[in-house]
């Protein structure tokens, strides 16, 4: 399976869930531990929203339920165009947030 293929998965098995752990991911998708590191750093730049609770009951928190929805990234132009759209989404939130806090 390609790493695009295998991010949109990822994306899509972690659509209903609140909480991750990297076996999660590991177990899923028969994929190695450092695997697994680099998907979930992607998936970050991607913009799934999550943080990271650390100790023995830690894993990945999922901010927000309403993250992306899933996309075929199946070449290149196509992976470009959602990095772009995403930055600009980003940014747009960004800064409707920094609008928000200085009222």
């Amino acid at each position: 399976m390609k790493k695009s293929e295998r991010l949109n998965q990822e994306l899509i098995f972690l659509k209903d869930k609140q909480q991750f752990k990297i076996k999660d991911l590991m177990m899923e998708f028969q994929i190695s531990r450092r695997t697994a590191l680099r998907d979930i750093e992607d998936l970050e730049k991607l913009g799934l929203p999550f943080y990271t609770e650390l100790g023995s009951y830690g894993g990945y928190q999922i901010i927000n339920q309403a993250f992306l929805s899933p996309v075929h990234l199946l070449k290149n132009p196509m992976c470009i165009f959602v990095k772009n759209y995403l930055r600009r989404f980003q940014r747009v939130n960004k800064q409707k947030s920094i609008n928000y806090l200085r009222l």
